[in-house]
Formats: C-alpha cells, structure tokens, sequence
C-alpha cells in the first residue's frame, strides 16, 4: 500500500462533482421559480391594466355617444383612435436601427484584413 489511497481519493473527487452538479441543478431550479414568478406576475398586471383600460375606453366612447347625441359615433372615435396608436406601435416595432454603423464595419473590415495579412 503506498502513501496514497488511490479509491479513497477517487470517491471524494466522484462526490465533489456529484456535489456541484446537485448545486448547479438547485441553481438553475431557483432561477426558473423566480423567472415564472416575474412571468406570472406580468401576466396578471397585464390582465389588471388591460381590464381597466377596457372600462376606460367604454367610459371615453359612451361619453363621445352622449357629446355627439348619437349611438354609435363615440365607438367609432374610439377605435379610430386606438387604430392609431397601433399602427403607430407597429411602425415603430418594424423599423429598422442597425445595431452596428457603418464606421464600425469599416473598422473591423481593417482589423480583418490586417490580421490575414499577418498570417501569409
């Protein structure tokens, strides 16, 4: 028997990754509870302020009824008005901003380029 116990020293290495790798699992389980918490918790603001901003526009669109002494013309208002701030939100959604400008192209063309002449 040498001054080293080979079986004994490959049990404690083989317990040590078992040990990491349940705190890795505890880690990433930790993480996904507080991701579906924020989740879930966005989902039920959401729900809260889209009913209120239902009630608000029935509000806006049955007080544009009375004003124009009419039946249907606040309703109408209303959705021409939420029409356009949707086309407004997706035009903006649907533009295009290069993350990159051309300048930084540019500058890593060069860096390229000087990097293949190096190697030849």
């Amino acid at each position: 028997m040498g001054i080293f116990d080979n079986s004994k020293l490959v049990d404690l290495v083989t317990k040590y990754i078992k040990t990491q790798l349940e705190l890795v699992k505890l880690d990433i389980q930790e993480r996904l509870e507080e991701l579906l918490s924020r989740i879930f918790k966005f989902i039920l603001a959401s729900f809260a302020i889209g009913i209120t901003l239902l009630f608000l526009l029935l509000g806006l669109a049955n007080f544009l009824n009375d004003y124009f002494e009419s039946s249907f013309m606040g309703h109408i208002c209303v959705s021409v008005i939420a029409l356009i701030i949707s086309l407004i939100i997706i035009y903006s959604l649907n533009k295009k901003n290069p993350d990159t400008s051309l300048i930084d192209l540019e500058e890593v063309d060069e860096f390229t380029n000087a990097n293949e002449n190096d190697h030849e």
